[in-house]
């Protein structure tokens, strides 16, 4: 389980997370771009300026290819996002017209440090795109400096809940 964040243009009267449905639709549909492409490789490269801690996944197109019985260059066309994450599951994922931002509910997990990764990374992605960050926990856009305290109330509610669950297959798996 992960806390989720999604960066996007925000479209009037459209709920946030409908909006990331329709994209991902669009994207999945629509050619390989060479601009979004070079954007995103910037943005990548800007990311990991501000924290070298970030490293970029390989994406095995061959395997995906194989997987789903389709060529390779149709398996970089289909999955031509940029993936970066760090030691802690830290995950940021640039797509066309939108972006993610992803960890675990772990405990272990500084939720202020947690915020200002946020609050860092988002900066750059808004810079370069316009995007605004949406938290489906919260259910709504927020400024992860601003909101850090109802961010983090939302991330403790979240760590226990997996711990409850993880505490209920225990004892299950005990009887």
């Amino acid at each position: 389980m992960s806390y989720d964040l999604y960066m996007l243009s925000p479209q009037p009267g459209e709920d946030p997370m409908e909006t990331v449905e329709r994209l991902e639709e669009r994207e999945e549909a629509a050619a390989p771009d060479s601009v979004i492409a070079e954007r995103n490789r910037r943005i990548a490269d800007a990311l990991i300026a501000t924290n070298s801690n970030y490293t970029e996944s390989e994406i095995k197109f061959d395997v995906i290819a194989e997987q789903s019985g389709i060529s390779v260059e149709e398996a970089r066309a289909k999955h031509r996002y940029i993936e970066l994450f760090d030691e802690d599951g830290f995950q940021i994922t640039l797509s066309d017209e939108q972006a993610s931002i992803n960890f675990p509910y772990r405990e272990s997990l500084d939720p202020k440090r947690l915020a200002e990764e946020i609050a860092k990374a988002s900066n750059v992605i808004r810079e370069a795109t316009g995007w605004q960050l949406y938290d489906p926990q919260l259910e709504k856009f927020i400024d992860p400096v601003r909101d850090a305290d109802e961010f983090a109330r939302a991330f403790g509610v979240g760590v226990s809940l997996v711990q409850q669950i993880a505490s209920e297959q225990e004892r299950e798996g005990q009887s």
